[in-house]
């Protein structure tokens, strides 16, 4: 009886210290997976992962953040409106071949909207380094900069469209040129707005299109495009 009682001691005992040991295993390894998941993300933020696509696998495109400016002040956005949809969109479209990524900009939205934009000259943070015949440096490095008067692309759209596809959206700031009395009135002749699946077109206040556009992306490249020129 004395041995029954002192083995069943033991055991407990046993499974009381096993039990501890193991408490304290997984207490140990939950306060390291904070150390661990930054190590991790510090390895991977250190390697450079590189993909090559076939000219057969990515499309270029290109859009516009158009605005109306008023003594220089940005007062309106311009939207189109998709019909089969029902979505309000920034125009934009694929590039065709032989077009400068900036042409195929003022295109699309002149196509998809009858508003003819040009581009607007920004003070713009770019990683490209100054032209050559600007700099004495023999090196330029890969840092982020200030430049007057850029016409260049503000932001990129990737967007995964199948298996091993992408397209790449080049987004630039726009100023429609059209007189104010003429953006009051129906789209241009000559765009292709029914052929492109679009019924209509319009300038918003600011805020009022940051309500109407249907996605997130559009209302972030809005506010980008407004923090750039201010």
């Amino acid at each position: 009886m004395n041995g029954s009682r002192l083995c069943t001691g033991n055991s407990r005992s046993m499974s009381y210290t096993s039990a501890i040991t193991l408490l304290s295993a997984t207490t140990v390894a939950l306060l390291a997976v904070p150390s661990l998941y930054r190590v991790i993300c510090t390895w991977l933020s250190g390697r450079r992962a590189q993909v090559q696509l076939a000219s057969s696998q990515f499309v270029l495109s290109a859009g516009a953040v158009s605005f109306l400016f008023v003594g220089g002040v940005p007062k309106k956005v311009l939207l189109v409106h998709h019909t089969a949809k029902n979505q309000w969109l920034l125009a934009k479209g694929r590039k065709d071949q032989g077009e400068e990524l900036a042409a195929a900009a003022l295109r699309e939205v002149f196509e998809e909207t009858g508003y003819k934009c040009a581009l607007y000259p920004a003070r713009l943070p770019t990683r490209a380094p100054p032209p050559s015949v600007l700099s004495s440096a023999l090196f330029q490095p890969d840092v982020v900069r200030i430049t007057e008067n850029s016409t260049e692309p503000f932001a990129i759209t990737i967007r995964p469209t199948g298996p091993g596809r992408l397209k790449l959206i080049f987004w630039y700031i726009g100023r429609v040129v059209a007189s104010r009395e003429d953006t009051a009135t129906a789209t241009t002749k000559g765009s292709h707005m029914a052929a492109e699946g679009f019924d209509s077109a319009g300038l918003f206040d600011i805020d009022d299109a940051l309500q109407k556009l249907t996605y997130e992306g559009d209302r972030d490249l809005v506010r980008t495009a407004i923090g750039i020129i201010g």
